[in-house]
């Protein structure tokens, strides 16, 4: 894709986000990272949208046509439905990476790990790891390191919206490509979250505010 196809893109992608009523403003969110936001993009407003979702992954698909993939690979739920649609555009396997049930002390969801034989089957092949949205790069990095553990070589990285602040080399990899940049506030800890300290209640809707407050009544 050009220049302008990928300014097309970038446009196509914000309407069907707009129309989806996919962007979330004034909420607190807690992130899979920890992080606190104001604002989030709900993709679950997107995906029963099969042929917006369907429209989205090929576009993706058409800034990947240069690399030679042999296995999609996403972190579930979310990288797992595009990655599905992501693969079967690409005509190629798809797997996925979930969390570990027995996440460790801190942690709001247990790493991203490959089970069910996925370990054995992006071994000695060549990876595409795909989410739908990356804000601090948490999952997706996790995804790229299971694949790299497992013995898998990671090609490239890719997600249909980007709102994040960093580069590919943040990811370990040579290679980032998206859809759409859409700028939110870089978001905070806890500990310096202006909401909490207001008192805002979070939000168990989107995100991971539900996984957060039972850790925080755990305590």
């Amino acid at each position: 894709m050009n220049q302008d196809e990928i300014d097309q893109a970038a446009q196509e992608t914000l309407e069907i986000l707009r129309n989806s009523g996919a962007i979330v403003e004034n909420v607190h969110i807690v992130h899979i990272s920890g992080r606190h936001f104001p604002m989030t993009i709900n993709k679950d407003a997107v995906f029963p949208h099969v042929d917006q979702l369907e429209r989205l992954t090929r576009l993706l698909a058409q800034r990947l046509a240069e690399h030679s993939i042999e296995i999609v690979c996403g972190p579930a739920m979310g990288g797992l439905v595009v990655g599905e649609w992501l693969a079967h555009e690409l005509s190629v396997m798809c797997a996925f990476a979930e969390h570990d049930p027995s996440p460790k002390p801190g942690e709001i969801r247990g790493r991203l790990v490959l089970r069910r034989g996925y370990d054995q089957l992006v071994a000695q092949r060549r990876v595409l790891v795909v989410d739908d949205i990356v804000n601090t790069g948490h999952s997706i990095r996790q995804t790229i390191e299971a694949v790299r553990e497992a013995g898998g070589q990671v090609v490239a990285a890719a997600s249909l919206i980007f709102v994040g602040n960093f580069d590919a080399r943040a990811l370990g990899i040579d290679e980032y490509y998206y859809l759409l940049h859409y700028d939110v506030p870089a978001g905070w800890t806890p500990e310096e979250c202006p909401l909490c300290r207001d008192g805002v209640p979070v939000d168990t809707r989107y995100g991971h505010g539900r996984e957060f407050l039972a850790a925080q009544e755990s305590k």
